[in-house]
């Protein structure tokens, strides 16, 4: 058996960035694959440190889908997770000036060495209130990680892969973020088929497009 070493070669992103008239923000939605790139890379920069870990802990829902990926690649047998409410759900992007515990961590984590792990970094918030929520549990370290980063955020994670200062719609959320910009687009007077082309032309499939728009009667 030849002795273990890390190589790897990681993946080059650019993502198409969509602007509207009107609009201060630009934004993007990774595709599935896009998405496996990321947190490839993401993983390999953290093997690459030599970190190890004993758990990962992560957000509901944020961070569920890439969790048990990114757990695999680092070789993390616990996952946990708990939930904070940054955001408010009466308006798409809006952010509460303290989270709500929504969903309380129910692990024992003393002693241990965590990787704490989101999909994005936006504002900071929800990284400083975690770590202090994180606190209380007395684990040995935490290290942070996250697959995007904003450049805005007063925040920043001991890891992470992609730097954008644009909406993120990730494959996982396109009914949440199909329909939250249909209303939002609709109160601001725009007709649905302007809806549709913008939803399009910002990288979400048209056959999900009608199917979450039709379920909600738009």
């Amino acid at each position: 058996m030849s002795k273990p070493r890390f190589e790897y070669k990681p993946y080059q992103l650019n993502f198409k960035e969509t602007k509207f008239k009107g609009e201060s923000w630009s934004y993007i939605a990774p595709t599935w694959e896009e998405m496996g790139k990321i947190y490839l890379n993401l993983g390999a920069q953290i093997l690459k440190d030599g970190e190890k870990f004993d758990a990962l802990v992560t957000l509901a829902k944020g961070g569920w889908t890439w969790s048990r990926t990114m757990a695999d690649i680092l070789d993390i047998s616990e996952i946990h997770s708990f939930k904070l409410s940054l955001y408010d759900d009466s308006e798409p992007g809006k952010i509460r000036e303290k989270p709500k515990l929504d969903l309380p961590l129910t692990a024992t984590l003393f002693g241990k060495r965590i990787l704490f792990f989101d999909d994005v970094n936006d504002t900071g918030k929800s990284l400083y209130w975690s770590l202090k929520y994180l606190d209380f549990y007395n684990p040995l370290k935490i290290k942070t990680a996250t697959l995007f980063h904003k450049p805005h955020s007063k925040f920043i994670p001991d890891y992470y892969e992609y730097v954008t200062s644009t909406w993120i719609i990730f494959p996982h959320e396109r009914r949440e973020g199909t329909v939250g910009l249909a209303k939002k687009w609709l109160k601001q007077g725009l007709d649905i088929s302007k809806i549709k082309s913008r939803l399009i032309k910002i990288g979400i499939p048209e056959k999900e497009i009608n199917l979450f728009l039709n379920l909600e009667g738009l």
